[in-house]
């Protein structure tokens, strides 16, 4: 960012597009009326003069999008003539002002544009001119989106057949099995059939003998729209009362979402079907809202999924359903989705990789109210091209060879994150007819701890588990036990084993709860508020924890902790939650941790020196960071260097650090780099780059064992696109002797 460029006095300006988004401010009670234009006269071609060379370099960097658009949000209080003298002030008109209502606009603190660009203005050179306006809250390119690629699945021969009747499980509980449910339908029951495991299904003629949904509760369906007049969904579709119609087309901005593709229809089937033709959704019963915004060749534009997730909002959606994605961070979307009160079910996408190295939005964003799902098929494999995620992708549910509703009165069978998606909207919907005025936060907590834990799952999602919906619907009768016994086993230098009792759900003696959450910390942790010197429960740092067992059962956990070479106190927290997110009281345990062999010990005075980086407070400890100031700059080359370290006597040694990082993914990188010729050349051994929250990293030195080195950490930008940079605490070097 050019800094010295403001407009009006402006004291800072907003990123553009940035993997790390602008606060959100808080949401003011009356909307005002502010001045319109900048006080100093606004002269287009200065400014688009000044930020040329941070136009060129972000041009190249911006993803797919509508060329000669922008998509822009101004601070609280402009009225509608103020926004079209601030597109006037660029040459450009207000094409479309997306306008909210109610919650959402209070949530969202306005209004959003969409600006057409004159002629020979670049979107580029708009987005960063305008993210240095003191009017703008953030410029963004509206983006073209599209469906994850789905894979049409011929049917076996097997499938083929006739619907039928299916047999019990065993040991399944009470069930409600229509005699006519398509055995093709295996991601509801799954007996064996197509080769399939026993089982490896969500369980739901036992949820449905609890319910089979209602229609008090509209979930939506964002997508290609839906063919509102197949028989096997004619009886579940939304009606808007005002006007008789079926939900909302984006494109057209009419009332009709036909669908004249087929993916939309696809989602519907599965959410809920009637179970005509034995095609039954998670749902038997529900009020379906098809959105269109995507054509009938399966693409679409930011803006117009901005006016679904709108639509569905002002019209009472509980629920939306998003089988679409893979375009880059954006903070429009990201602050549409958040201002919505509905909870988003969305796919984690198709590509087969880690959404934790390399996000896919929208269901990367790191909001409470989305679900991130991947897809599992019959035998409880991760399908191939299913993403994951250990911190970004919250469950799975099944996504190969999907047989559902199609235009026209047909079915198909599909493969897709898409396909999966649905089965955990459809088991939202059940919960909220079955537990009405649950909080989004119970709905995912549901969703989330009544997984079936599958062993390869984990380390792949958060709950390493698939979707199940009897249990996700099971009533709930208290908090579990608190956990008995907890207490330090052993203590050595940089690990903790800690154990306890299992208690159970539901009171001591129930059945196993869902999780354990384990906290640890240098200072005491509090349970209740904390005082001076304490940190809370949520403060302290997270430690990994295991699933919990039967109640009385022994358990064990190995917490890692910072090294140090002096000895130290921790202090560790223990809670069990159940599949509601209860949770049990906090017991606590402390232990000292003995003073580990250490080469470097970064907590010591003077062991770091830069002229740029500098040391701040963050929730109580000193962490270093590249921009202690706010974002850090463009063009940024920037380095902290540790003093002189001897490795003589240590064999494999390696740096330990805690770090966070919030930098533009790909082209700001962040290098820990190591020199043994007294800082005459350096070589890098660790890059950082994109986003991520508090995390131990470690870097190998086992090269320089012997050897005196000095180690750095160096920040490098391009000329455009910021962040708030790189973060480290508690750096020490240790290895064997």
């Amino acid at each position: 960012m050019i800094s010295d460029i403001r407009f009006a006095g402006a004291s800072a300006a907003p990123k553009s597009s940035v993997a790390t988004a602008p606060k959100q401010q808080q949401v003011a009670s009356d909307r005002v009326e502010t001045q319109s234009r900048p006080a100093q006269e606004f002269r287009l071609a200065d400014v688009l003069s000044a930020t040329a060379a941070e136009a060129k370099s972000l041009a190249p960097k911006l993803a797919d999008h509508v060329e000669g658009e922008v998509l822009v949000k101004l601070k609280p209080g402009m009225n509608f003539s103020g926004q079209s003298d601030f597109a006037g002030d660029y040459g450009g008109e207000v094409a479309e002002r997306i306008k909210m209502n109610g919650t959402m606009l209070q949530n969202f603190n306005g209004d959003l544009m969409r600006i057409t660009l004159p002629e020979g203005m670049t979107t580029a050179e708009a987005i960063v001119a305008m993210g240095k306006d003191e009017r703008v809250e953030y410029a963004v390119t509206n983006d073209r989106i599209s469906i994850p690629e789905t894979r049409e699945v011929p049917l076996s021969p097997e499938q083929m057949g006739e619907a039928g009747q299916q047999g019990n499980q065993p040991n399944e509980g009470p069930q409600n099995l229509p005699k006519d449910l398509s055995p093709k339908l295996w991601g509801l029951h799954n007996t064996g059939q197509e080769g399939g495991k026993v089982d490896s299904d969500i369980d739901a003629p036992e949820a449905w003998a609890i319910t089979t949904g209602n229609r008090n509760n509209i979930i939506a369906v964002i997508d290609t729209g839906g063919d509102y007049n197949h028989k096997t969904l004619a009886s579940n579709v939304w009606t808007n009362p005002e006007d008789g119609t079926h939900g909302f087309n984006a494109i057209t901005g009419k009332n009709d979402p036909m669908d004249d593709h087929y993916h939309g229809t696809h989602c519907w089937g599965t959410i809920a079907g009637n179970g005509t033709d034995g095609v039954y959704g998670v749902n038997h019963t529900a009020s379906v809202m098809p959105i269109k915004f995507l054509s009938n060749n399966g693409g679409g534009t930011l803006a117009d999924a901005i006016k679904g997730i709108v639509f569905a909002t002002d019209h009472g959606a509980r629920l939306t359903s998003n089988s679409w994605g893979g375009g880059p961070f954006n903070q429009a979307l990201k602050d549409a989705f958040a201002s919505s009160p509905a909870l988003h079910l969305i796919a984690a996408g198709n590509d087969g990789k880690d959404n934790d190295a390399s996000p896919t939005y929208p269901g990367s964003y790191d909001l409470g109210n989305i679900v991130a799902v991947a897809a599992s098929d019959r035998n409880d494999r991760l399908a191939s091209f299913s993403n994951y995620g250990k911190t970004s992708v919250d469950l799975s549910a099944p996504g190969v060879a999907i047989y559902s509703t199609v235009t026209g009165g047909k079915y198909k069978n599909l493969d897709g994150t898409s396909m999966a998606t649905p089965h955990v909207s459809g088991v939202a919907g059940l919960i909220v007819a079955q537990y009405p005025g649950i909080t989004n936060e119970e709905i995912k907590a549901r969703l989330m701890n009544a997984v079936d834990d599958v062993p390869s799952f984990h380390g792949k999602m958060i709950t390493g588990g698939r979707l199940n919906a009897a249990k996700a619907l099971a009533p709930d009768f208290g908090a579990p036990g608190t956990p008995g016994s907890f207490g330090v086993s052993e203590a050595k230098a940089g690990r903790v084993q800690l154990g306890w009792v299992a208690s159970g759900d539901d009171g001591a003696e129930g059945g196993a709860a869902a999780r354990y959450e384990i906290r640890y910390s240098d200072r005491p942790i509090a349970v209740g508020e904390p005082a001076e010197g304490e940190v809370s429960f949520d403060q302290a740092s997270v430690a990994n924890g295991a699933r919990p067992g039967a109640p009385g059962t022994q358990e064990s956990v190995a917490v890692d902790v910072p090294l140090s070479g002096s000895e130290k106190t921790y202090y560790f927290a223990l809670r069990s939650t159940d599949k509601v997110g209860k949770a049990s009281e906090v017991v606590t345990t402390s232990a000292v941790v003995p003073a580990a062999q250490l080469a470097f010990d970064g907590n010591a005075e003077g062991s770091f020196t830069s002229s740029s980086w500098a040391q701040v407070d963050d929730n109580g400890r000193k962490v270093w960071t590249d921009s202690p100031n706010g974002d850090y700059a463009n063009s940024s080359d920037t380095a902290v260097t540790s003093k002189s370290v001897s490795l003589a006597g240590l064999s494999g040694a390696k740096l330990i650090f805690d770090a966070k990082y919030a930098t533009e993914a790909k082209y700001d990188t962040v290098k820990a780099e190591v020199s043994s010729d007294g800082g005459k050349t350096w070589n890098a051994e660790a890059t950082y780059s994109g986003s991520s929250d508090w995390k131990q990293q470690s870097v190998d030195l086992g090269k320089y064992d012997g050897k005196n080195i000095q180690f750095r950490f160096r920040l490098t930008s391009d000329g455009s696109v910021s962040g708030d940079g790189f973060s480290f605490a508690n750096a020490v070097i240790a290895g064997g002797k």
